[in-house]
Formats: C-alpha cells, sequence, structure tokens
C-alpha cells in the first residue's frame, strides 16, 4: 500500500531524531523448551518438505478449524518458514487430522469463556535410520480430536477452536509444552492465539537444524 507523501515527512524526521539516541535490541521473551525432553533431538519441517500436507477430516468445523490454528501459527514467523496446505486425500498428507468421536454438535464458536469439554492428542511415529543413516519419522503425524458428549454445542466448538491450534504446535515441532498459562502450548490451554512466548519458542525451533527428518511416503521415496 502507498502512503501519501505528506505522511511520509514528518516520518523521515522522526527518524533522523531517533538516530541519535543509542540503538538497543527489541525485548524477546525467553522461549520454553519445545523438544520432549533436554536430551531429546529437534524436529521441524525443513524447507524441502514445505508446503506441509494436512488432511482435516471433513467432520464438523475440523477443515475449519486446522485452517484457523495453521493460520495464527504461520503468522508468528518472520521469514515464511513455514508454508501449509490442505490436501483432500488422507494418503497424500504428512499430518493427518481426525476425529476420534462421533461428529459433534454444529455450533459456531464464540468468545464466551473457554471450556475444557474436549481433548486432543498428536501421534508421533517411530523413528527410523534411512539408507543414507539419516534419522526419519517412519510414518505420518497424527492428531485426533474427541469432544465429551452431554456437553453445550458452543463449549465444544470453542474447545476445539483452541485445542486444535494446540496440537498443530506439536505437529509443527513443538513436541514439550510450556510451563504459564498464557501460552497456548500450556498443557490446558486457556488462550485462542499464540503467545509472544509461543512466538519466540517456535521462531527459535525454525532456526535450529533438524535432527529428524519427516517420512516419506513409499511412492515419492527416492531410489
Amino acid at each position: 500500500m502507498h502512503r501519501r507523501s505528506s505522511l511520509l515527512v514528518p516520518l523521515a524526521g522522526a527518524v533522523l531524531v531517533a538516530a541519535c539516541e543509542p540503538m538497543t535490541a527489541p525485548v524477546r521473551p525467553t522461549p520454553y523448551d519445545f523438544r520432549l525432553a533436554k536430551s531429546d533431538s529437534v524436529f521441524h519441517w525443513p524447507e524441502s518438505a514445505v508446503p506441509v500436507r494436512f488432511y482435516a477430516e471433513p467432520i464438523g468445523r475440523v477443515p475449519e478449524d486446522v485452517t484457523e490454528g495453521l493460520r495464527q501459527w504461520q503468522r508468528q514467523f518472520l521469514y515464511g518458514e513455514l508454508s501449509w496446505t490442505l490436501v483432500s486425500d488422507s494418503c497424500d498428507a504428512d499430518v493427518v487430522v481426525r476425529m476420534a468421536s462421533p461428529e459433534p454438535p454444529d455450533a459456531e464458536p464464540t468468545d464466551d469463556p473457554f471450556r475444557f469439554v474436549c481433548e486432543g492428542l498428536t501421534i508421533l511415529p517411530a523413528r527410523v535410520t534411512d539408507e543414507d543413516g539419516r534419522t526419519r519419522f517412519s510414518a505420518r503425524i497424527e492428531l485426533y480430536l474427541n469432544w465429551f458428549p452431554g456437553s453445550d454445542p458452543t463449549d465444544v466448538a470453542n474447545c476445539f477452536r483452541v485445542i486444535t491450534a494446540h496440537e498443530i504446535g506439536h505437529t509443527l515441532g513443538i513436541f514439550g509444552h510450556s510451563q504459564r498459562p498464557e501460552d497456548l502450548m500450556y498443557p490446558q490451554p486457556a488462550v485462542r492465539l499464540p503467545s509472544s512466548r509461543d512466538r519466540s519458542t517456535i521462531q527459535t525451533l525454525y532456526h535450529l537444524p533438524t535432527d529428524i527428518l519427516p517420512w516419506i511416503p513409499p511412492a515419492s521415496a527416492a531410489p
């Protein structure tokens, strides 16, 4: 978007004045440990594996919640390190998101207080050594969602929106949890969006070498 020149002149003057003051680095929150344990390996989707292919089972609001969760996490990156796409066939996916319970009641999410009437589980596959001696996942990453029958439909919709975003954080490589409730990756999240510490953590993660490579489907495996 082009700004009018009348707005640019005062701004340029402000930059010159600021240049006379000592430069200080922006305050960046301390990231939390994204690994399962301090000795565990690091995983994130390498450039060669993006866009990451997500399959969202077409039940209830699963596709919408997966899309929104991915968008929220993608906004935390500075240089487009993460890109993703939704695929219509689970066989073509890197990450599969399914409903583990019957179809939830139909309701739109709101800004009402959050209630834990659902849960999520991210399953990491076993690790294997490939022909080149590199550590790699042996299968797709799977994410399962479940809701508690008898719950208010709006509460279910609100819960799934938060839990799906939290679990997507795990599928992107944040295997550990934050110890602060203001972060989306707290074990029982109470916020809808990634916090500044979540942002700092995933930015730190994606600027480290990955020790684990994603699974390669047999049909596309290199000879």
